[in-house]
């Protein structure tokens, strides 16, 4: 450990801690924002004088230093038939290498990213005798509902998790009170603590960037960031965009990211025709350049316990259109760092949209002030600082 983070743990009073992260995805792997969540905890937490371990899958093991973090990789079974069955096998291979680990660096405590990571976590709590700590990112109750024994078996999967766990934590309000009231969580071990957004990730695209990639010059765009799945919303959107290109016809939809392509991009073609533009998944710098170059930002999601995607799109200086559901309740502020729009309601996500493009000098102050709020409420390192302390709880209670 660097003298410099010596001297910040002795100047805040605290004690050197190496958590053991076991999360199913981590960079480059990434599927959801579970990946970047744990690598910028993680750095944030090496930057604080801490020593993270991380445990992930890989596509062959082994290990590698990442930016000041121990990265362990374990390989799984790409035939599992499901993800359940993914994760019951990773949780093995996962509660091995830490027992390998133990006997050549002992690590103070487990703590557990989604419910992938349960079966593995709770293994090692067990059979190394160590305090777990367990981050709800969302339900399966939320995601898609409990409408068959296989997604019923997730559900008991979360709650085993929050009651092996001596400290449970939560990345939105509302998801902290559905976790509570259905896992039935006591108060003294709930903990909510949001998401963070690297600044600095955000603050430079790809100088390369090529606007009329997505766009004609005159047309404005407004950008879905996210996985093109239900949950995410993208339907409603589509079924928006003939009202509001009545209005503003020099609109371009530019949908970022992976999933259901095909079957969006049809159902836009037929509404829409050549207005809107699927990129896929695209680099991380050719999204920041995206992201600056668009008028605003939609996310009509129908659940979202958090939501990265007002966060990353504020750092962006681009204020974001977003459903009043789960953490987008708090991370967009109505009229001043972007707009609300009812869930599931076309018309609404239209005239917020709208509004947007009827005054793109308002909208700017929007996304000016969208900067500002996440600079004051979700930088890293704060979320590093409260994650410490609910370590410090379950060591404590050890």
């Amino acid at each position: 450990m660097e003298g410099a983070d010596k001297r910040y743990l002795l100047e805040r009073g605290e004690q050197l801690m190496r958590p053991l992260f076991v999360t199913w995805e981590y960079p480059p792997i990434k599927a959801g924002g579970i990946a970047n969540h744990c690598e910028d905890l993680a750095q944030n937490l090496v930057a604080q004088g801490h020593e993270p371990v991380v445990i992930t899958q890989g596509d062959t093991p082994g290990y590698e230093r990442r930016n000041g973090v121990d990265v362990y990789r374990v390989t799984t079974n790409d035939a599992a038939p499901n993800t359940l069955s993914w994760s019951m096998q990773f949780g093995f291979e996962v509660e091995r290498k830490a027992i390998e680990l133990q006997k050549e660096d002992e690590f103070d405590f487990v703590h557990a990213h989604d419910w992938m990571a349960v079966p593995g976590a709770t293994g090692i709590k067990k059979s190394l005798k160590k305090p777990m700590t367990f981050t709800v990112h969302s339900t399966q109750s939320g995601r898609d509902g409990i409408k068959s024994e296989y997604q019923r078996a997730i559900q008991r999967l979360e709650w085993y998790g929050t009651y092996e766990a001596s400290e449970v934590i939560t990345v939105g309000k509302d998801l902290f009170n559905e976790v509570k009231h259905d896992y039935g969580v006591p108060d003294d071990k709930m903990h909510f603590i949001p998401n963070g957004v690297d600044l600095e990730r955000f603050s430079e695209g790809n100088k390369n960037f090529d606007r009329s990639d997505y766009a004609l010059p005159h047309e404005n765009i407004v950008t879905f960031l996210g996985r093109l799945y239900p949950q995410k919303g993208p339907s409603y959107l589509i079924k928006a965009m003939p009202k509001i290109l009545r209005e503003h016809p020099d609109t371009k939809f530019v949908f970022a990211g992976s999933g259901n392509l095909d079957e969006y991009r049809a159902m836009a073609k037929n509404l829409v025709g050549d207005k809107a533009h699927f990129t896929g998944f695209i680099p991380e710098k050719d999204l920041v350049s995206l992201l600056k170059n668009s008028l605003a930002t939609t996310a009509p999601s129908v659940y979202e316990p958090f939501g990265l995607v007002p966060l990353e799109s504020s750092a962006c200086n681009t204020p974001p259109i977003a459903s009043y559901v789960g953490g987008m309740k708090e991370t967009v502020v109505h009229e001043y760092t972007g707009l609300h729009t009812y869930p599931k309601d076309p018309k609404s996500i239209a005239e917020q949209v709208s509004r947007a493009l009827r005054d793109p000098d308002w909208t700017n102050w929007l996304g000016d002030n969208a900067r500002e709020y996440v600079e004051e409420h979700y930088k890293w390192d704060k979320v590093a600082e409260d994650t410490a302390n609910v370590y410090n709880r379950a060591l404590n209670r050890a």
